[in-house]
């Protein structure tokens, strides 16, 4: 393989924050040139780790955690102790409410701790794993590990978390004492009341969490988001009777915050529930402006619309809440009203069975959340305001920097992981150089050279399908280029595409006698596309230069067969057996050969012995049973017959077969009697 396939292509050096990065990548890059390899691999790693983790980061800050986590888990791979890296991995896990992830990663790193460790980082690592416990609904856990976070290091985050694992019991006079003791130990500010709201506010007692939201605007009228909340906890706590007080409150918070999607989703609901259509229409198409992933707004406009009578705009509503549901779970299924209104819209349009099909998934997901009446079917739907922190409106300025940074240091990530493939095929490691080299695919598909490095190290790896796709695609780009024509040939051969093979290795001519096994494979090809003869002639040729082959003689053995030459197929076959006794292919054609010979004792002997070895190969037990029904040993026919039913029950013919052993086995009994 070449180390030389494609140009390296360096990070830019305008971040100083990415010069780590530049200097690993430079490293590997002058260690490879002077040959030390294996330094040269090692700096790669560190190289990809700490590009991956960028990576990783930023698709997780702008909610893309799915796309984030096999970036994590190859980071953690090529450094598997990096702790850094594994914190990052459980704080986005946690974020994602990937609890089970969030809850391995943090304990992982807590029984990598120095024990008796006392310092911020334990500390946060309890704090973390507490986090994911509560999530989980583990409160006793959950609270355990705040406890041990607070007691190591008594920071406001890790005090306010055990007060939250207090509310969560619910013990709201332990917490209530925690909060006390952050505030004399924090100070009596907007902040650290807004926080004491919010922690209420999340385990549903709106009736505490309301004076710490007074108290907030108190000391801070135009404090961020504390109106909002104080008029989600007015609803919370009286529902409809507190309409009044809370539009008041979002209005106050669009007049401090005035591109605040909650607030006019929250604004929308309740013109919506007060009948001030209009109103609540353009209230909600403007949270849907403002935050177009969010599947809840959608749903809510459809239900609108449905009342409106405007059946298009509540078709559109209808499937963008649908499309955009990542948890048909989420608040007892209320994605289920979607399907069920979507239904009835499309066989109303003469939709049938795209309508009943939308009605099915709905009768699913009730029947999935069986606590729901049955009044849930028909499309009335659980709302519930979006929290503000599990609905996150993404940045768009934020995603366009991170998918900046991934084209930036793409090239660079493809290029080592190409390099770490040819490293590793030089130490014939192919396996891992394959895997490699899928990596470097993922991030430059059209880099130069790397089909053919792939398909190189894939057929040294025995992924012969993977080598064909690689070496194909590389042929078909490279014609004149004949490197690939052995492998790519030899793949062909292994997975028994013949014809292609003869196509692809013709062209080399002589060479083909160069390399025995090649021979062979472009013999035995030829017999398989119907070239008995040159098959047979080349084959013959190789046994005489190469006598020691067993491959050899058993192709030969087999090509007599089949041509009925059963003197010649015998020898051949004994030969090949003489020279490899285990092969088993050989000794099956042998039995065949001295069954068409009228040697069948010596053929039985041959197949017993095969399914004493434990073969898996039907025909041995089919060709058994049919001899021993033969000689009249009918019990051991239907075991050998029902042995190759088993391996084969489509197969009529052994069917057939053990049918005739029932038969006779059952006539022989009635004699008896």
């Amino acid at each position: 393989m070449s180390a030389v396939v494609v140009s390296g292509q360096s990070v830019s050096k305008t971040s100083s924050a990415e010069s780590p990065l530049q200097e690993h990548y430079d490293a590997a890059e002058t260690l490879q040139g002077k040959g030390d390899l294996a330094q040269a691999a090692f700096e790669y790693k560190l190289f990809l780790a700490a590009a991956l983790h960028r990576v990783a980061n930023g698709r997780a800050n702008v909610g893309e955690y799915p796309e984030a986590v096999p970036l994590f888990d190859e980071a953690l791979t090529l450094t598997p102790n990096h702790t850094a890296l594994s914190m990052d991995y459980a704080k986005a896990a946690l974020d994602a409410h990937d609890l089970l992830k969030a809850q391995h990663l943090a304990q992982e790193l807590i029984n990598a701790s120095p024990k008796n460790a006392r310092d911020t980082h334990t500390a946060t690592l309890h704090r973390l794993l507490g986090q994911a416990l509560l999530g989980m609904d583990d409160n006793k856990g959950a609270r355990e590990q705040f406890a041990e976070a607070a007691a190591i290091s008594p920071t406001f985050e890790n005090e306010y978390a055990l007060a939250q694992a207090y509310l969560a019991i619910p013990d709201k006079e332990d917490a209530s004492k925690i909060f006390g003791k952050i505030q004399a130990e924090f100070g009596d500010t907007a902040q650290i009341h807004m926080q004491f709201g919010l922690a209420y506010a999340d385990a549903d007692f709106p009736e505490e969490a309301i004076p710490e939201f007074k108290k907030t605007l108190a000391r801070d009228n135009r404090y961020l988001d504390a109106h909002y909340s104080l008029g989600a906890s007015y609803l919370k706590r009286s529902g409809d009777a507190a309409f009044p007080a809370a539009e008041a409150e979002f209005r106050k918070e669009l007049s401090i915050h005035p591109n605040d999607f909650f607030s006019y989703y929250e604004l929308g609901y309740l013109a919506m529930n007060t009948h001030r259509l209009t109103e609540a229409a353009r209230d909600l198409n403007r949270a849907a402006a403002l935050n177009p992933y969010s599947d809840d707004t959608f749903l809510l406009l459809g239900d609108l619309y449905s009342q409106m009578g405007k059946s298009t705009d509540e078709e559109v509503a209808l499937r963008k809440a649908i499309q955009l549901c990542t948890d048909p779970s989420r608040n007892h299924y209320q994605i289920r009203g979607a399907h069920y209104e979507l239904g009835l819209l499309l066989i109303q349009e003469g939709k049938a069975d795209e309508g009943k099909k939308e009605m099915r998934l709905a009768q699913d997901m009730l029947l999935q959340n069986r606590k729901l009446d049955t009044a849930n079917l028909a499309g009335k739907t659980i709302i519930k305001f979006p929290p503000r922190k599990s609905d996150t409106i993404t940045d768009p300025a934020a995603v366009t920097k991170v998918k900046q940074f991934e084209q930036q240091v793409g090239p660079a990530i493809a290029d080592s992981f190409n390099n770490l493939g040819v490293i590793s095929a030089e130490s014939e490691d192919y396996a891992s150089a394959s895997t490699y080299f899928k990596q470097a695919a993922e991030w430059n598909p059209g880099m130069e050279g790397l089909d053919y490095n792939w398909g190189r190290a894939a057929f040294g790896a025995q992924e012969y399908h993977q080598a064909l796709i690689c070496l194909d695609r590389y042929m078909q780009a490279h014609p004149d280029d004949a490197r690939p024509r052995v492998p790519l040939g030899m793949s062909q051969f292994m997975l028994s595409d013949y014809s292609d093979a003869v196509h692809t290795l013709s062209p080399l001519g002589a060479q083909l006698n160069t390399v025995p096994l090649l021979a062979y494979a472009y013999a035995e090809s030829l017999i398989k596309t119907g070239d008995v003869d040159q098959g047979i002639d080349r084959l013959e040729r190789l046994e005489a230069a190469d006598p020691g082959l067993a491959l050899v003689p058993a192709a030969l053995g087999e090509a007599f067969a089949g041509q009925k030459q059963y003197q010649k197929a015998e020898a051949q076959l004994h030969t090949a057996l003489t020279i490899d006794p285990s092969n088993k292919n050989a000794k099956y054609d042998l039995a065949l050969t001295l069954m068409a010979l009228g040697q069948k004792d010596q053929a039985q002997s041959l197949l017993k012995e095969l399914a004493q070895s434990g073969t898996s190969k039907p025909a041995v037990y089919y060709q058994l049973g049919k001899l021993q029904l033969d000689h009249g040993d009918t019990d051991d026919a239907i075991g050998s017959l029902e042995a190759a039913a088993r391996l084969a029950p489509e197969d009529s013919a052994i069917r057939l077969e053990l049918t005739e052993a029932y038969h006779r086995k059952g006539v022989a009994e009635k004699i008896k009697k």
